[in-house]
């Protein structure tokens, strides 16, 4: 994921304000989406807002995979050849670990004393290291392995130049996309009692998900050579691709598009919607739109943060009595949902100070360890 602290990127615009926003917003909509189903363990209705966030909260992921390998494809647009392909996959394991490691040891802790059986089932080194397991400790970290596998998979894109690089990204995009075409119709490969049989290789090199870190970092190079034109357009779209995604995952799908059998179709929609939204806010801020300056880089760089450590804080609250105490209220759903929401912006505010006293001095140590300075 991106770090705001990298923005000299020679020649090029310093720093996407209008990504760090959509950064937040991602983040924001998982934490939403998980959410709903501790109001849920209440007893009470969800009520519509969180019945909006279980039908596209899940895809703020998606929105992440796109923006990952925009950030990838945008801040080395000018690099190539051994040195800077080795330099950027040091930049990003010192931000990806620096990350998470944090939590992993706050998830030791916490499941330690509240969910022993969960500890016990886990596979600790894997889940440390992030490597494919199916065991995570911390159960959104799913997500990272894949961001692993393509920052190594762009630091060897990097060897070669600009050019060549482009064409390797379309090359590499209809071979996922014709892999996975043919993986749903005529394998079945995402069906029940086949999807769990995949090879790691598979799950992973040619995985549906793939298509939308290569989207993202084709939609860098094509952005940077177009006029910014119909802004909205673009941005109004993605959101309605968006919004009628949730009304398609929950008339056709029965609200579990989010489920690994359902990863092709998952991927076109929410992966469509997440390249029209970059499109727009990139297209917005050449345009010198952007959303607050101040906030969009502290939100959208604490986005990591938001994203790691919701469900521990909500497991922690639920183990303490909160849901429980909640569920007293079932004559007024209203003060529940306000209270979830209320705990999204802690959790929100927290992550903010946790980005801005822990987690950028711990990014700063390990790149200085991995010889990763700027």
């Amino acid at each position: 994921m991106y770090n705001p602290d990298d923005h000299s990127l020679r020649g090029l615009p310093p720093l996407l304000i209008n990504i760090q926003f959509l950064r937040f917003v991602a983040a924001m909509l998982v934490v939403f989406y998980h959410s709903s189903a501790h109001v849920r363990s209440t007893g009470v209705e969800p009520g519509w807002f969180f019945a909006i966030s279980e039908a596209v909260g899940f895809a703020g992921v998606d929105v992440f995979f796109v923006i990952s390998g925009f950030i990838m494809a945008y801040t080395s647009a000018n690099e190539s050849g051994a040195g800077p392909a080795v330099a950027f996959v040091k930049r990003r394991l010192a931000r990806i670990y620096s990350g998470y490691w944090p939590f992993y040891i706050l998830a030791l802790g916490l499941f330690a004393w509240a969910a022993q059986d969960h500890l016990a089932n886990a596979d600790l080194f894997r889940s440390a290291i992030l490597w494919p397991s199916g065991r995570n400790l911390i159960q959104v970290s799913w997500t990272l392995i894949y961001e692993m596998y393509f920052y190594l998979v762009f630091g060897l894109l990097i060897l070669f130049t600009a050019s060549q690089r482009a064409m390797l990204l379309k090359l590499m995009l209809l071979t996922v996309v014709a892999w996975s075409v043919y993986s749903q119709f005529i394998r079945r490969a995402y069906d029940p009692g086949q999807l769990e049989t995949l090879s790691l290789a598979e799950a992973y090199m040619f995985s549906p998900y793939m298509a939308e870190f290569l989207m993202g970092s084709l939609l860098a190079g094509w952005l940077l050579h177009r006029q910014p034109g119909h802004a909205w357009l673009w941005l109004g779209v993605g959101v309605a691709l968006y919004m009628a995604g949730g009304w398609i995952n929950q008339t056709l799908f029965g609200g579990n598009i989010e489920q690994g059998y359902y990863i092709f179709w998952r991927v076109v929609i929410f992966g469509t919607a997440a390249s029209f939204l970059v499109i727009g806010v990139v297209r917005l801020e050449f345009r010198d739109m952007t959303a607050p300056v101040r906030f969009s880089v502290l939100a959208g760089g604490a986005s990591y943060a938001i994203y790691l450590c919701h469900t521990l804080w909500l497991t922690l609250t639920q183990h303490l009595g909160l849901n429980s105490a909640l569920s007293e209220q079932a004559d007024s759903p209203w003060i529940v949902q306000l209270v979830f929401v209320g705990y999204a912006l802690l959790i929100l505010g927290y992550s903010i100070w946790h980005y801005r006293w822990i987690e950028q001095p711990l990014h700063r140590r390990f790149r200085k360890w991995l010889g990763a300075m700027p």
